[in-house]
């Protein structure tokens, strides 16, 4: 059951600095199996939907207007990457497109103190990426305050994102990038950085470059999956991936535009799950009610390419009539809704046979395939997790799940991924083993690079594409296509 897709152009007010971006959205919800088997009594029925966004930025050229941009880079680094830091920084400011606005956030005195803005120093102040600027800060980096070597860390990165968040608080520019560079010299609390996650909202994106090796990653996938953003592991030489980080940061954009999901009584949100340009599962504004849930998904792609979730609903049908079409709920982005509707079907009649009823689970085009590609993801996850935790038996059920739906759906990568940790034995009927111990930083490479994988296996630049990894017999780290230096070891990649 398809609602049809609206398309109007927008313009919202920009909030200041510049014009607004025009836009144009579509939105349609697609609930492939509409008829729902009444209820044992107590129990509740689920409800599957698919919903697909696009939205298309219609502004001219390679990147947002620079007027509504303002690009806050934190150098979360140690001393002994100061040259390197001083080579990366300047591909940074050349990616920059002129009159962005732009500051440069440090460590306070170099020896794990709390971060602060170091260029441009004037309280509140930012820097217009001109010329001027762009040599006075090149030059300044040289004597920037990095974590001493060895030092302990005294903010986390709880404490970065707090002070990006009251930087941001006083800037006028409707797009707010955040870019993180981090070696792992910050530590961090759970509780914390969840807290300071929520404080932030969708005040600001964030992009993350981890630079080196033998350290957890974990956080950052909490922070790019929360704040909407990417993460790129980068060996020692990481100005390829800050200039690149740079360029995504500045492309054209929307303003935000947040999905809302409107239930009845009798209707909760079990999931909501973002599929493309990412696989996240989303979670709802934490001031939304018991009925309306408010969604940020990861930022729109310029270039209308289509944004896919899936919507798990769990419905009580206590009441109602048989054979009707009833309203279950209502998705919106901006002005348009859609309805998300199914009817109760007597359990004495048939199913209609619908094209829906008659396609299987390996059909792209449906709900019931997203869904299995969520709790493949899901699996995959878990199992790699628990491989790192040196949980075996955990490890390969996980695992074990994960192949099997992967070879029931024909995803190869995933199979790939797992054959890179032990053995299938029979994907169909899931038996792995694994081997351990494993190298946990190079499982915290793989789930960070998950992180930025769709569910479909592709993240747009590397689709099509063979993995490489490290020349070093002694390494083997795998390798995204495209990169240059392995991000264990740092040896050169051929």
């Amino acid at each position: 059951m398809r609602s049809p897709a609206e398309q109007a152009p927008t313009a919202p007010p920009s909030g200041g600095g510049g014009t607004a971006v025009p836009y144009a959205t579509t939105l349609v919800v697609d609930v492939d199996e509409p008829e729902l088997v009444p209820r044992i009594p107590g129990e509740s029925v689920r409800l599957l939907a698919q919903v697909k966004v696009t939205v298309l930025d219609r502004a001219e050229g390679d990147h947002a207007d620079p007027g509504q941009l303002a690009l806050l880079i934190a150098l979360d680094l140690a001393e002994h990457r100061r040259e390197r830091m001083v080579t990366a920084m300047r591909a940074a400011l050349a990616a920059m497109p002129s009159g962005v606005s732009f500051a440069v956030l440090t460590a306070a005195d170099g020896r794990g103190g709390g971060p602060v803005r170091y260029y441009p120093a004037e309280p509140g102040a930012w820097a217009s990426a001109d010329r001027k600027h762009r040599v006075n800060a090149a030059f300044a980096m040289g004597a920037a305050p990095l974590a001493a070597d060895g030092a302990p860390a005294s903010s986390g990165y709880e404490g970065w994102l707090a002070v990006a968040r009251r930087t941001f608080a006083g800037c006028d520019r409707p797009l707010c990038r955040l870019l993180l560079v981090t070696d792992g010299s910050t530590g961090y609390e759970n509780a914390s950085l969840t807290e300071e996650l929520t404080a932030c909202g969708t005040a600001f994106t964030c992009d993350v470059v981890a630079v080196g090796a033998d350290w957890d990653y974990q956080p950052l996938e909490r922070i790019v999956s929360r704040l909407r953003g990417t993460a790129d592991a980068a060996g020692p030489d990481f100005a390829a991936e800050l200039a690149a980080a740079v360029r995504r940061a500045c492309r054209r954009a929307v303003p935000a535009l947040p999905l809302e999901v409107t239930v009845r009584p009798g209707v909760r949100v079990e999931s909501f799950v973002q599929f493309k340009p990412q696989h996240l599962e989303l979670a709802a504004e934490p001031s939304s009610g018991p009925h309306r849930h408010v969604f940020h998904a990861l930022p729109w792609d310029p270039a209308g390419s289509g944004s896919e979730f899936l919507l798990d609903l769990r419905v009580d049908g206590s009441g109602d009539p048989l054979g009707e079409v009833l309203q279950f709920a209502m998705v919106s982005l901006g002005p348009r809704h859609e309805a998300v509707t199914a009817c109760w079907r007597d359990p004495g009649l048939p199913p209609a046979r619908t094209a829906s009823n008659a396609s299987d689970e390996t059909t792209g085009d449906s709900s019931r395939f997203l869904d299995s590609q969520n709790r493949m993801i899901a699996h995959l996850k878990k199992g790699l997790t628990s491989l790192g935790a040196g949980r075996r038996a955990d490890a390969e059920r996980h695992l074990g799940q994960a192949a099997a739906v992967a070879h029931r759906l024909r995803v190869r990568w995933v199979l790939d991924e797992i054959e890179a940790w032990g053995d299938i034995h029979d994907a169909a009927a899931g038996s792995v083993s694994v081997s351990l111990p494993a190298d946990a930083h190079r499982v915290s490479v793989t789930l960070l690079r998950l992180g930025a994988r769709s569910a479909n296996g592709s993240t747009g630049r590397t689709a099509g594409r063979q993995r490489t990894a490290c020349p070093r017999p002694d390494c083997r780290e795998p390798a995204a296509p495209g990169a240059f230096y392995c991000v264990r070891c740092g040896k050169e990649l051929s």
